[in-house]
């Protein structure tokens, strides 16, 4: 296999890291947990960025990517609401969005096929609910809360997009 084809499948291994970070996070002491937020935060920029700016887009990638940013939300979003660091309304909040999409996501790429999935582009509403439920994760597992108007802003943008 040439470099490039090597480097080619980078983006869709930032993202099964992504799915790898949450599965490690309700294991790992809680000193860690906010730079696991971190990288995973930093993976979901970099896969997408590295896909498009050199061009290794891939019909893998757009079906790996939102269901490794959904796995990741809610495996901490569950592990926190299980910890009771955060209440179920907002776990609800948090979480309604990401399995709706994630179940979408995946009924269309057993429906329709994996090519159907370039038709369905990110929106920046749902990218800006990402890094708003990154950032509440961030907090909460930071100071062990987080405050009202982040947690209403992430669930009105979880409605929203």
């Amino acid at each position: 296999m040439a470099q490039r084809d090597l480097l080619a499948v980078l983006p869709n291994a930032l993202s099964l890291a992504r799915v790898a970070l949450g599965i490690a996070f309700p294991f790992v002491e809680n000193s860690f947990r906010p730079w696991l937020i971190l990288v995973g935060a930093a993976t979901d920029l970099l896969d997408g960025f590295l896909a498009r700016q050199f061009k290794w887009e891939s019909d893998l990638g757009r079906l790996l990517d939102p269901i490794a940013d959904k796995f990741f939300v809610l495996i901490i979003a569950g592990t926190l609401l299980a910890e009771e660091a955060i209440a179920v309304p907002w776990a609800i909040g948090i979480a309604v969005r990401d399995i709706v999409v994630l179940a979408a996501t995946v009924a269309i790429a057993i429906r329709h096929g994996l090519k159907n999935l370039r038709r369905l582009r990110p929106a920046w509403l749902g990218k800006a609910t990402t890094a708003a439920q990154f950032a509440v994760l961030f907090v909460v597992v930071l100071h062990g809360k987080s405050p009202t108007w982040l947690l209403a802003l992430t669930t009105c943008l979880s409605i929203a997009a």
